[in-house]
């Protein structure tokens, strides 16, 4: 991708090998003898974002909701979480097991890291097109090598910084990505990652698991134990989303406590299966 300040043209104008090979000397000294470019194109750069996700029926995800630089290879990442945040909501409404609420937290949750990407590639691209050189290089390094920044930067290019609001006296943990846990047993699924590919919500436990057979039974989640590896360094109940995000936790020593949080989160959360629902019923 190249650009050249002094020859600022129209975006409808065809883009020639010639002119690629012109950017590519001036900056480098040398095309490396390049010949039958298979495509070419020349585009501008767009940095807009809508201001709603949602108005009544209609759902904006991806490049309809914000455009920005190609720098870092957004995107397609943004892209592809606005529709795994909003995939889960969508299929939990119509079903029935939750309410239309669930799909305004849609906008509130994606919004902003919208917002935080159109931002970020806005200033990687500012970066590169500096006029000056040595502070070009001087921002790239530091970008690139101080420890702190370079981790910021990395885990919003990832996606892996990403954090979602939780409500008052949540646990620190709810609304951050759940890391790919081992679970235990020898039957798959074998990670929490790949047994969320069921779609439905994940109860992680430390202890054994007859205790939440019920819940298993009754709500949309599946129930998984912890590989006792990795038992100590997670609370003793995590319910993460189907897009693998933790939606609530409990350190609640007292069992009988602890279970009285977890059937309240379970009925905000999963809704109640189907085949329950109807049994109830007859």
């Amino acid at each position: 991708m190249t650009w050249y300040r002094h020859r600022r043209l129209p975006d409808d104008v065809p883009t020639t090998l010639e002119e690629v090979r012109e950017d590519t000397r001036r900056v480098l000294g040398t095309d490396f003898g390049m010949h039958d470019a298979r495509w070419l194109s020349r585009f501008h750069n767009d940095e807009r974002q809508v201001p709603h996700y949602r108005q009544g029926r209609v759902l904006l995800a991806g490049d309809a909701a914000h455009t920005h630089s190609p720098a870092g290879g957004q995107g397609m990442n943004v892209g592809l979480q606005d529709a795994f945040n909003l995939g889960w909501k969508l299929a939990a409404t119509v079903r029935g097991r939750a309410d239309d609420a669930l799909l305004d937290s849609y906008e509130a949750e994606r919004h902003p890291v919208g917002r935080r990407v159109v931002h970020l590639t806005g200033v990687l691209t500012r970066i590169v097109l500096l006029r000056t050189a040595p502070l070009r290089a001087l921002l790239g390094a530091t970008v690139m090598r101080v420890g702190p920044v370079a981790d910021t930067v990395a885990g919003a290019l990832s996606g892996i910084a990403i954090r979602y609001p939780a409500g008052p006296g949540a646990h620190p943990s709810a609304g951050a990505r759940a890391p790919d846990l081992p679970l235990s047993g020898d039957t798959m699924p074998g990670r929490l990652y790949e047994a969320l590919r069921t779609g439905r919500f994940v109860l992680l436990a430390t202890e054994p698991l007859e205790a939440y057979a019920r819940e298993e039974e009754a709500y949309d989640a599946d129930v998984h134990r912890v590989a006792e590896e990795r038992a100590a360094a997670v609370p003793p109940l995590v319910l993460v989303r189907p897009d693998g995000y933790i939606a609530w936790a409990t350190e609640q020593p007292d069992p009988t406590r602890r279970g009285h949080e977890l059937v309240a989160a379970l009925e905000h959360w999963c809704g109640r299966r189907a085949r329950h629902a109807a049994t109830s019923a007859s």
